[in-house]
């Protein structure tokens, strides 16, 4: 009889899926003003926004794309988070919009770091930016920021000429809030739309809440859980959920 260790890919494929699901609901439960979801085509590429409502960079309304690498979570490789519009930070490079992710996190540790992780880092690099270059303090007490990042010109701006650097960061937020509403460059029904206020569409919305029959139909039964309902809390429970073909992205 014979025995062998090798993965079939197929299986290999099923289980980075549902690791992917797992991450999904992670990031579900986890964070506020900054969304992320599996693209449809490919669970390795998901589709995010952050809405920053503090700090310098308050009014900014950022899209970005999160690209796994192939082998995911096992690969030791950090994700690339790129951002689709121009952005003023020390660690977003000019040229491609990559946000520079090891002042956060030198490699990848399978079990140990998560897609809700990268989110946020990209919520605290907004937050507050000048503690995001910090390395320390000297010993007269002056901050040591860092000697490279992405983006030189917006670090030098931002440690020499914090007004100037507020003042193009308040314009860019402007360009931002009008362009979250653009077309979607890709027809992925994952991808998330921002669309204005209407307030025809909203009051309509409202008088449905209001109504007994959107109450009863939307009401909580707690008395007897559904013998179908599951939730996957961590990877470690893979191996315990029923095969599915996840060549269909986590979501659909």
């Amino acid at each position: 009889m014979w025995v062998t260790t090798e993965i079939n890919p197929r299986m290999a494929l099923i289980k980075q899926g549902y690791q992917i699901l797992a991450e999904y609901n992670l990031v579900k439960e986890e964070l506020k003003n900054i969304y992320a979801i599996p693209s449809y085509s490919s669970g390795l590429h998901w589709f995010g926004v952050i809405f920053v409502h503090s700090g310098i960079y308050a009014g900014s309304v950022f899209r970005f794309s999160i690209l796994l690498p192939d082998s995911f979570p096992d690969d030791v490789s950090l994700p690339t988070v790129v951002f689709t519009t121009v952005i003023l930070h020390p660690h977003i490079c000019p040229q491609n919009r990559t946000l520079d992710l090891t002042p956060f996190i030198k490699e990848w540790r399978k079990g140990q770091h998560h897609i809700w992780h990268l989110l946020r880092y990209i919520q605290a690099i907004f937050a507050d930016p000048e503690g995001s270059i910090c390395t320390g303090q000297s010993l007269s007490g002056d901050l040591v920021v860092m000697d490279e990042v992405y983006n030189m010109e917006a670090l030098n701006m931002l440690a020499k000429s914090r007004p100037e650097f507020i003042k193009r960061i308040q314009e860019l937020a402007i360009s931002s809030r009008l362009q979250m509403y653009d077309r979607p460059l890709t027809d992925d029904p994952h991808y998330i739309i921002v669309e204005p206020y209407c307030a025809e569409r909203h009051l309509k919305f409202m008088d449905q809440l209001k109504s007994p029959c959107w109450k009863e139909a939307t009401s909580m039964d707690s008395s007897q859980p559904s013998k179908f309902l599951g939730h996957i809390d961590s990877s470690s429970k893979i191996e315990e959920l029923p095969k599915m073909d996840l060549r269909q992205t986590p979501g659909t």
